[in-house]
């Protein structure tokens, strides 16, 4: 079932916020609010010339699955945070606004780099399946609207592969014991990531439901990965090597007195204001700390907002994860170094990997192509 294309025409609304942050007006130049091609704009030439007229395809989350998987989402992420350590990305923090009940959340980003943009809107409220997820692919030059994405799936494979990243640049290079926190959809990609980059050998699970830590362990097995349930969150870190939160939690499920020197910490789970998972110790402890985009760190982390408040962190610390990645930041320095990447899950992210989907769906003869969107 195609998506209503009023779903595409609401994006509009929110495009101001991108030429704000430095996007180029030609990208609007010969569009109407519908997002068809009026008189004059780009396209009139590519007709003159004998160039394909704009074309958009909707890839659902089958057809994403199928073409994008961690390999390639380690790829893509990792090459859009080294350019956004080099200044050739603009991400616009994610804005959130209330709904009767629920938040609507919407985010953007310029890749100039690779000549996309894009803008992610979605939803939480208690019918809220995963499937009104879309995210709008656009090309740069042109204002093109190339695919709409249903990115559900591909939420969590971002997030999974942007914890990759930060671990092939800050874990130890022989890493081998992974502690995860948390079991719910997040925590797979986390595992399958990690495990890309690092030479995993032993993976402990803790979840509160003893049931969730065993589905979780035979989900993984599945997939070819070991893993064996923890009876305690401080059972599974002592002595781990890469430390995965992935909860819902809004109370500390990480101590800092539980974590062994040279451990490597993802925080993915605590991205709103309300949610925490590590304590301020265990912040404290580490030497390197980065972040997805240190602009919306600041009003949605509390696991880095809290020991600021406290005195134990300066915002001065928490760096972005392209600067280590394009090396205008050292990270790990020492064995003993403690380092720390908190997610909050960026729009770069999503336009990198829907970018990577569009074009080997064009490749593939995938995806469905839609109708005129303006009606």
């Amino acid at each position: 079932m195609l998506p209503d294309p009023a779903c595409y025409r609401f994006v509009w609304g929110i495009m101001d916020q991108i030429r704000l942050h430095g996007e180029s007006p030609c990208a609007f130049q010969g569009l109407s609010r519908r997002g068809h091609v009026t008189t004059p704009g780009p396209w009139d030439s590519v007709r003159r010339s004998g160039g394909r007229e704009p074309m958009t395809l909707f890839l659902d989350e089958t057809c994403v699955a199928g073409l994008v998987g961690m390999d390639d989402a380690l790829a893509a992420v990792e090459e859009v945070f080294r350019e956004a350590g080099r200044g050739g990305v603009t991400n616009v923090p994610r804005l959130r606004v209330p709904l009767s009940d629920g938040t609507l959340r919407i985010t953007a980003a310029v890749l100039n780099y690779r000549g996309y943009y894009g803008v992610k809107v979605s939803s939480t409220t208690i019918f809220e399946s995963g499937a009104g997820r879309v995210f709008s692919l656009y090309r740069e030059a042109t204002g093109e609207l190339c695919a709409v994405v249903q990115v559900f799936g591909m939420g969590a494979l971002r997030t999974g592969a942007a914890s990759g990243v930060a671990t092939r640049h800050l874990a130890r290079e022989d890493a081998s014991v992974l502690a995860v926190i948390g079991t719910g959809r997040q925590a797979e990609t986390q595992v399958e990531a990690v495990c890309a980059v690092r030479p995993i050998q032993d993976i402990r699970v803790f979840s509160r439901s003893p049931e969730n830590r065993a589905a979780f362990c035979a989900t993984l097995a599945a997939k070819g990965l070991a893993a064996a349930p923890a009876t305690s969150a401080e059972t599974a870190v002592r002595d781990a090597d890469v430390i995965v939160t992935a909860t819902t939690a809004t109370a500390p499920v990480l101590l800092g007195a539980w974590i062994a020197p040279g451990a490597h910490i993802n925080a993915v789970g605590a991205n709103f204001e309300h949610r925490r998972e590590l304590d301020s110790a265990a912040v404290a402890r580490c030497a390197v700390i980065c972040t997805d985009d240190v602009e919306q760190v600041r009003y949605e982390a509390t696991d880095l907002a809290a020991p600021v408040a406290e005195g134990a962190l300066a915002w001065d610390r928490v760096h972005p994860l392209g600067a280590i990645v394009a090396g205008t930041v050292s990270g790990r320095t020492s064995r003993d170094d403690i380092t720390m990447f908190k997610s909050l899950g960026v729009a770069i992210e999503d336009v990198a990997l829907a970018a990577r989907a569009y074009e080997k769906a064009l490749r593939a003869g995938a995806g469905v192509t839609l109708p005129d969107l303006a009606g």
